[in-house]
């Protein structure tokens, strides 16, 4: 079973992508009981209609099998719920009035268009606590922006920042970091209400920015313009204050013939000596040499660099990175992707966890990023299949058969898209 630190808290989630569903997944991870509400009849972002469009292999339809879907979106209950019509509203009132936790991850005023605003939740669920997590938050002049998480890496001065100086900014490939901050930033936004509502019997209301979450990620580089005036320059793989620090082009490896790099690295004196000696070049840190020291290094990064390439097509990625390791100083092979998946450091703690779903079939995926004695952390729920737990949701919230026969004629619940 999951971790019982959340047990008896229900958490409601509006969300898509990655970012809140992961962050509904932690939740569920910590066990509390997630649902997960869907918008009928439109599918989510992550539930492609055509196959081919995210959609794995496997039987049934295509918004069944979205590997980014079922990644973000475990340890929860499905239900599909049309918000904009009355009787969905008031379906979903019902469900929040049972609810500790409400997020939701749509452009600031979203939400209150619909008539789920703060001032509605705090008269009606007084001890329900709810997150917003648009963007850009909820006030200023960008708050009804909509955007992703590479729209967040770009205006953080993520992208400004990575990638290699000898290449237009544009080739920076964009990433997503800001998804997982996010993720973790509402769960720590949510124990936090929690606590609170413990000590004044009332729940908050939380106004969690994405892009400020993400900013906080890159201190340094604030800092660096903040107090010293220096614009933060793209190093590739190297660092500023360390040299050599560098990713080198080995002579083959299990990477490939044409593709395996090794990572080289000495922070001191001795690592310096320890590496040198293990490129078979000792009298590079010997006294009197200018690669001895420190200052020294740093300015002639150019020329180590060189003669690291030289020593690093020696040999496989893997043997110059336990040479050098043996030797004393920081070196490690780059990995295949595929490596993941047979790295013993995730084998020994039984990290990656088999799933079967009854579309995707048998699948691995990563696990989970804690471990708490002394609950057993599992994948207790797969991820669901749309309007999986709609009778069972709703039979809790106290409709009938009937009645819920009734909502799902009217379109407004289903199990399948295309019913509404």
């Amino acid at each position: 079973m999951t971790a019982e630190l959340l047990a008896g808290i229900r958490v409601v989630e509006m969300t898509e992508v990655w970012a809140g569903p992961m962050a509904g997944s932690f939740l569920g991870d910590l066990g509390a009981d997630v649902i997960k509400v869907e918008s009928f009849p439109r599918n989510s972002m992550t539930r492609p209609l055509v196959a081919g469009l995210g959609a794995g292999e496997g039987e049934g339809p295509p918004y069944e099998r979205s590997g980014i879907h079922h990644l973000s979106n475990r340890n929860k209950r499905n239900l599909t719920l049309n918000v904009r019509c009355e009787s969905g509203a008031e379906a979903l009132h019902r469900l929040l009035a049972s609810a500790d936790v409400f997020f939701e991850g749509y452009s600031a005023g979203t939400v209150e268009r619909i008539g789920f605003g703060w001032d509605v939740l705090r008269a009606r669920h007084p001890r329900l606590s709810y997150i917003a997590m648009p963007g850009w938050g909820a006030e200023g002049p960008y708050r009804g922006y909509v955007t992703l998480g590479s729209g967040l890496d770009s205006a953080s001065g993520h992208t400004a920042v990575r990638g290699y100086p000898d290449r237009p900014m544009e080739d920076t490939p964009p990433i997503y970091h800001s998804d997982a901050t996010g993720a973790l930033t509402l769960v720590f936004a949510a124990i936090t209400a929690l606590l609170r509502r413990e000590q004044t019997g009332e729940g908050s209301s939380v106004d969690l920015s994405q892009i400020e979450a993400m900013t906080w990620q890159l201190p340094g580089l604030f800092a660096e313009w903040t107090m010293n005036r220096r614009l933060p320059e793209r190093l590739g793989n190297r660092d500023p204050h360390i040299v050599p620090h560098g990713c080198y082009r080995a002579a083959g490896g299990e990477a490939g013939p044409d593709d395996s790099w090794v990572v080289l690295a000495a922070e001191d004196d001795r690592q310096w000596a320890a590496l040198a000696s293990a490129a078979g070049n000792p009298e590079w840190a010997a006294d009197g040499h200018p690669w001895a020291t420190v200052p020294g290094r740093l300015g002639a990064r150019d020329a180590i660099d060189g003669a690291l390439r030289e020593f690093a097509q020696s040999d496989t990625a893997e043997a110059i990175a336990e040479r050098v390791q043996a030797a004393g100083a920081i070196a490690a092979p780059v990995i295949a992707p595929w490596s993941v998946l047979s790295d013993p450091q995730h084998a020994a703690r039984q990290w990656l966890q088999t799933v079967e779903h009854p579309h995707a079939g048998v699948k691995v995926f990563a696990g989970f990023p804690w471990r708490i004695a002394p609950d057993a952390s599992s994948w207790d729920r797969t991820c669901g299949l749309v309007g999986e737990h709609n009778a069972e949701v709703l039979g809790e919230l106290g409709y009938s058969g009937p009645e819920i026969a009734a909502l799902r004629q009217e379109g407004v619940i289903g199990e399948a898209y295309g019913e509404g």
